[in-house]
């Protein structure tokens, strides 16, 4: 793969071909997640077991990150996306070919264990074509291929429930989104295939400057920005696993309007949050953004009609178009170059273990209150990021003095040679 010091632009071909195959996978994912939680209401499932097993599908993809991280780094990345990208595929159509509990829960296990490649494998993949000047842009930029499937999974899925239903019955709107979901994670396999990768792995020297397998599972520099990455993942999971059924118990018909707002609204944040990062450092957009996403969840724990639900939109969609790319930049320029796959399975680790925890702990707080309550619950976990993030700021910026003063050496070295 070309390294990232040979980039002088975002908009390369490697660098739109991850992108390309991200949205394609992420659409596919989001289809099918909003309307997890439906689902297994329709399979007869309780609200704690719903939120049990919707949280056991991140469970799992933290279960496999010591398999996965270790692998991101190692193996061929090209091979490893056009597996698991390609995997997509199968376990979508497993969803719609076994409508019973015990499968939807094997097929589900093994979407996570998708998962816990997919993320930080693209994630690195990514920033290997980007130059380091623009890391933030580039990544806030990547980062839209979610916000777009966010945007558009929900509701296109929302329109393939309603003809599959008249159709077929509630089960074939439900089988309608499980064989979409598997049409786009076929399309994403084929930028997976043209990505312009010389297709090696790792040497068994590389291999061993290294270090053992269970070093290349968690960077410690990152932790940090990981654990900041969890608690907003504990919050941000509540959307999109309970906005659907939240909307039922509202009284909110058309409370799915919710992602195309946020879609649009991070479309215009991200690139213009990202230049901002890359100029005046993450903390001078972390803490005003994540105020703003604080707030839309105060605003949905409290709506009554969909103008509450739009403003909410507005406000979240910005904070965390601000603050996720910051976090993401944090991550990968906290390690060397050659240890960004491991800096981003401890990312991605941080999202799975806030993506399992949000909707268990979730699923308690409805039985014992109700919806409203959960969102305000929400605030916990985004108040402690903050505290997080102010303790692990200036570790940070020790740890960028240190790989700069290291890469200004061989530089030198290089020079004098």
């Amino acid at each position: 793969m070309k390294s990232n010091n040979t980039q002088t632009t975002i908009w390369n071909k490697g660098f739109i071909y991850v992108l390309i195959a991200n949205i394609g996978v992420s659409l596919a994912q989001f289809s099918v997640n909003t309307y997890v939680s439906s689902y297994m209401g329709y399979l007869g499932m309780s609200a704690v077991l719903t939120g049990i097993i919707a949280g056991i599908y991140f469970g799992v993809a933290f279960a496999f990150r010591p398999v996965s991280g270790p692998a991101v780094t190692m193996l061929n990345k090209k091979k490893l996306l056009i597996i698991i990208y390609g995997a997509g595929i199968f376990i979508n159509l497993g969803y719609a070919l076994f409508p019973t509990v015990p499968l939807f829960i094997t097929m589900r296990l093994l979407h996570g264990v998708q998962l816990s490649f997919m993320g930080s494998l693209a994630m690195t993949v990514a920033a290997e074509f980007l130059p380091e000047d623009k890391m933030a842009s580039g990544l806030g930029i990547y980062g839209l291929s979610y916000i777009a499937a966010q945007a558009f999974g929900p509701t296109l899925a929302a329109t393939l429930q309603s003809f599959g239903e008249a159709q077929f019955g509630a089960g074939g709107g439900y089988r309608a989104i499980f064989i979409a979901a598997a049409i786009f994670a076929a399309i994403s396999t084929i930028p997976c295939i043209l990505l312009p990768y010389e297709g090696k792995a790792l040497d068994k020297e590389a291999v061993r400057a290294l270090g053992p397998w269970y070093k290349n599972i968690v960077a410690k520099e990152a932790v940090s920005p990981s654990t900041v990455m969890m608690l907003m993942s504990i919050a941000n999971v509540l959307i999109h696993t309970y906005m659907i059924p939240y909307g039922a118990y509202k009284g909110i018909s058309n409370i799915a309007i919710y992602f195309t707002i946020s879609a649009f609204v991070t479309v215009l944040s991200r690139p213009i949050a990202g230049r901002l990062a890359d100029r005046f450092g993450p903390a001078k957009v972390f803490y005003p953004g994540i105020l703003l996403t604080m707030s839309s969840f105060v605003l949905i724990s409290y709506a009554t009609d969909v103008k509450f639900i739009i403003l909410a939109a507005v406000l979240a969609s910005a904070g965390n178009g601000t603050v996720l790319p910051a976090i993401q930049t944090m991550t990968m320029q906290s390690v060397p170059p050659q240890r960004r796959g491991v800096a981003s399975n401890t990312n991605f680790l941080g999202m799975d273990l806030g993506n399992f925890v949000g909707p268990a702990l979730s699923g308690f707080v409805i039985s014992q209150f109700n919806f409203s309550v959960m969102y305000r619950f929400a605030l916990i976990p985004l108040s402690l990021a903050i505290i997080v993030f102010a303790m692990g700021w200036k570790p940070y910026l020790r740890q960028r003095e240190i790989l700069e003063s290291k890469q200004n050496a061989v530089h030198k070295t290089i020079h004098h040679r």
